[in-house]
């Protein structure tokens, strides 16, 4: 039997509920232990729809980060907090996936990096679309010499909201 990754979840908003908890619920490796979010209700309201009825639910993350079985948060909160909730996690000895952006300026992402380094857990940032078909060739293409010297480079992206 293969173990369980214990996951906590800080943050239960849109992108939590539209997006990883319907997905980490289906991993047959991943037990979602711990919900935490400002608002009370919405940790209950997602741990009732993913989790189990005997999850944590906590409205204070520094609270969630002193539960020893949790392995992985993910940080799923407004893109002001990632950096500050992922240090804390790192030193908390967890490993972070964390929602894009992440962090609001270069200074915050470099502290985020240091944290890693020094803690030897992982950080991971959900740029999902670094795995799609198209990107991954375009990144050979661009190692292949294909694109000649690239000098300049330019990204659009548009959001919903």
């Amino acid at each position: 039997m293969n173990k369980k990754v214990k996951v906590g979840i800080i943050g239960c908003g849109g992108i939590a509920n539209g997006k990883h908890l319907p997905n980490l619920s289906k991993l047959p490796d991943v037990e979602l232990v711990a919900f935490c979010d400002l608002i009370e209700s919405k940790a209950v309201a997602a741990r009732d729809k993913f989790g189990k009825p005997d999850a944590m639910i906590f409205t204070d993350y520094k609270e969630l980060l002193k539960v020893p079985e949790i392995e992985v948060v993910h940080v799923l909160t407004p893109n002001k907090e990632h950096a500050d909730i992922s240090i804390d996690a790192l030193y908390a000895g967890k490993d972070v996936m964390c929602e894009k952006p992440m962090a609001i300026n270069s200074e915050e992402a470099k502290k985020m990096v240091e944290a890693e380094k020094r803690t030897g857990k992982k950080l991971t940032i959900g740029y999902q679309n670094r795995q799609r078909a198209d990107s991954l060739y375009v990144k050979q293409e661009a190692e292949n010499g294909t694109f000649g010297d690239i000098y300049f480079a330019k990204a659009t992206a548009i959001r919903r909201s």
